[in-house]
């Protein structure tokens, strides 16, 4: 019986050792990921090559990005994201040298604090389907997941500071705007502006052929200047400056220009160019129908808009003289 007791002793001891060496995941806890409680969270660090973004939680809770205010609900889905995501499987061996890789020279570097304790340090990118995390200084590569999501970690991450930034666009009310100009690339006989005159009469100027247009709709106009009070952007893409510079020497599509009474908002709205042509209703389409670039701030900032939320400020000279 002794005998036996050592034997099974012995063979739990192999094949504990086994699963030690052959069995990465069990040297990994799911904690090493995301060993942290969502509202202990007070600092983030994120880079990824020469860019850098640091999200700080303030005295009151609110949370900044390099000192500018956040869009909230992008700062709660990755403060869920990062104490919920878990190492879910290793990295088969055939394809781990090619993910370190990629998420040495692609991938996110992230820094979790909370106060002056660093909870997590990893590496994050994305291999070809699979969000895949690397922690510092370690060698075997995981494929991450969020239980119950389908979103990944990553799709929360960016290491440029605008991508967490308040994404309103416009948020005026009609009598803060005193000038609006429109200028229609495709269509330049369609391209107006719209302002308030000496005696705060609307006015509407075609600008193609410089001239006031003295019979309109001042309805349609009121209603219009409306518009532009919750006006927001999807989001702000991670994109090198090779691809920021290409988008922004492309022509634009319109060119929209909104003066308040307290400062003047430029914006240049550009087709996405599609990589492959898409087939919509026998139609080829070589540009995205439902989403454009939004190029703002002087040609800084970068984001992704809809069409179907700007096609409403997109108005034609002619949507606002009666036929």
């Amino acid at each position: 019986m002794k005998n036996i007791k050592i034997l099974f002793l012995l063979l739990f001891v192999c094949i504990t050792f086994y699963f030690i060496i052959h069995a990465p995941i069990l040297l990994v806890s799911e904690k090493d990921f995301g060993n942290i409680k969502q509202d202990e969270i007070d600092l983030i660090k994120i880079k990824r090559d020469s860019i850098q973004a640091e999200l700080r939680k303030n005295e009151d809770g609110v949370w900044l990005a390099d000192g500018k205010s956040t869009n909230k609900p992008i700062i709660d889905n990755l403060l869920y994201a990062l104490s919920n995501q878990y190492a879910d499987f290793p990295v088969p061996a055939s394809i781990t040298k090619q993910v370190i890789d990629k998420i040495n020279k692609h991938g996110f570097h992230v820094k979790v604090f909370s106060g002056k304790s660093k909870k997590l340090d990893f590496k994050i990118s994305i291999f070809d389907t699979l969000c895949v995390g690397l922690i510092t200084n370690k060698k075997q590569p995981y494929a991450l997941s969020i239980p119950g999501f389908d979103v990944r970690t990553i799709d929360y991450i960016s290491a440029n500071a605008s991508f967490y930034f308040n994404n309103n666009v416009f948020k005026y009310l009609p009598s803060e705007i005193e000038r609006i100009t429109v200028e229609n690339i495709e269509q330049p006989e369609e391209s107006f502006i719209i302002f308030h005159n000496s005696k705060n009469q609307l006015m509407l100027f075609d600008i193609e052929n410089q001239n006031f247009i003295t019979s309109f709709n001042e309805e349609k106009i009121r209603n219009y200047l409306s518009y532009f009070n919750g006006v927001e952007y999807t989001k702000i893409p991670d994109i090198g400056n090779r691809e920021k510079n290409r988008i922004i020497k492309r022509k634009p599509a319109y060119k929209l220009t909104v003066k308040t009474n307290k400062n003047k908002i430029f914006l240049t709205i550009k087709n996405i160019v599609l990589n492959k042509p898409k087939e919509i209703y026998g139609q080829i389409q070589l540009t995205d129908t439902n989403n454009f670039y939004l190029i703002m701030n002087e040609n800084q900032d970068i984001a992704i808009a809809k069409w179907i939320d700007f096609d409403i400020l997109l108005k034609k000279l002619s949507d606002f003289v009666d036929k």
